[in-house]
């Protein structure tokens, strides 16, 4: 879908010549600064997202035929000349009278390219979110007592079909494979140290890796999540570097059956096409907008260096202990059996000492807003966390999509 239909309203009073060289200038240049293909057309595609260009005023009834027959949220581009901003906010009144959906996309080429590629993402992700195969293997984790998922809403809204698979054939599939050390040997020699876990404790990680890519493919799931803590039990392992690997291979991969964590770590990918991180809320100082969040399995990609640890909460196995660069990122979490609730914040990763008393990977994040309502109305324990600010696209997935 990395294109835009744009039909274009223009008033016959206006000189066309004139009119003819400001579309043709500010579609190359949304064009350009956009990096998306953008072309002006009589008839929009059904598969790719539409725009109206309101080159003038006078038009207001044209672009209301126009939006009849296009599907929700209408997107009006206005520009700064020719009174194509008046008649824009004149539409979108009338639209949202009538119990519709809009939003005026304004400003210079690059501002309304970013605007585009915004609404391209948000279009895209829904597109790939339905009809999507998610597994969950095992059932979520008994401590998981408010973040369960719908399934007749995931079937019905969202058109995915759960993929529910006993966690004893992931275990028959990891017991049933060999695991060499040249499985490991990228993992292990990029590492800064290899703490507690010894070649056993790695071949048998290496093995749930290998039991769960088999899996996650005979079953053709886009996502899945772990009840993790089985394989700490039976296996005396742990699935992290199982699950850090799926991540960083495009597979969104969550701990613990936790529903809605996985639909929140799926649609970060979606949106973004990045990688993100699913962790614990270890810490909140709603006084200096900072929270703390901590796991035993983190993507690769996100380190600037990592360690090998030990499980923390067992002591066994093998945990990611990962640092993550300093900089800009957005953490939130789907939230409510039908994720029809929203925490989303950005903010900065800040250096921070290591804390022998949380999990592997810990980080200290300085949010832009404040965080208090972690602390009030928890949505749940896990959080996602991506690099960038992502707010703004996210709450609008959120609001289009899910929000009731």
């Amino acid at each position: 879908m990395k294109k835009v239909d744009v039909l274009v309203c223009a008033s016959g009073l206006h000189d066309r010549g004139e009119l003819s060289s400001l579309k043709k200038d500010l579609l190359r240049r949304i064009r350009t600064a956009g990096g998306f293909e953008i072309a002006e057309t009589l008839q929009p595609s059904a598969d790719r997202l539409a725009a109206i260009l309101v080159l003038t005023g006078g038009v207001e009834r044209d672009v209301l035929k126009v939006i009849a027959q296009l599907p929700s949220p209408a997107l009006l581009i206005a520009h700064p000349s020719h009174n194509s901003l008046p008649a824009s906010l004149e539409v979108l009144a009338r639209i949202q009278q009538e119990g519709g959906e809009g939003r005026i996309l304004f400003g210079a080429p690059e501002t309304l390219a970013a605007e585009l590629k915004r609404e391209l993402a948000v279009a895209e992700a829904w597109d790939a979110l339905r009809f999507s195969r998610v597994g969950l293997i095992g059932e979520p984790s008994e401590w998981l007592v408010a973040s369960d998922v719908d399934r007749a809403f995931l079937k019905g809204r969202l058109s995915i079909e759960l993929v529910e698979i006993k966690i004893d054939e992931l275990i028959d599939r990891i017991e049933a494979e060999s695991a060499s050390k040249r499985t490991m040997s990228g993992f292990t020699r990029k590492a800064e140290e290899i703490k507690e876990p010894d070649g056993t404790a790695l071949r048998g990680a290496a093995a749930i890796y290998k039991g769960l890519r088999g899996l996650v493919d005979e079953h053709r799931l886009a996502a899945c999540t772990v009840r993790c803590f089985d394989l700490v039990q039976r296996l005396e392992n742990t699935g992290c570097y199982a699950l850090s690997r799926l991540n960083d291979e495009g597979v969104p991969a969550g701990c613990e059956g936790d529903l809605q964590s996985l639909f929140s770590l799926y649609v970060a990918h979606l949106l973004t096409g990045q990688t993100a991180f699913m962790g614990n809320i270890a810490a909140v100082d709603a006084a200096e907008r900072v929270m703390g969040i901590a796991h035993c399995t983190c993507p690769l990609s996100l380190t600037v260096t990592y360690a090998i640890r030990s499980h923390f909460e067992s002591g066994i196995g093998v945990g990611i202990a990962g640092t993550m660069p300093v900089g800009a990122c957005t953490i939130f979490r789907l939230g409510g059996e039908r994720l029809d609730h929203l925490f989303v914040r950005e903010g900065e990763i800040e250096e921070a000492p290591f804390r022998d008393d949380l999990c592997r990977t810990q980080v200290r994040v300085r949010c832009d807003e404040p965080v208090d309502e972690l602390l009030r109305a928890p949505l749940g324990n896990h959080h996602i966390l991506l690099a960038g600010r992502h707010g703004d696209t996210i709450a609008r997935f959120f609001d289009r999509y899910l929000a009731s």
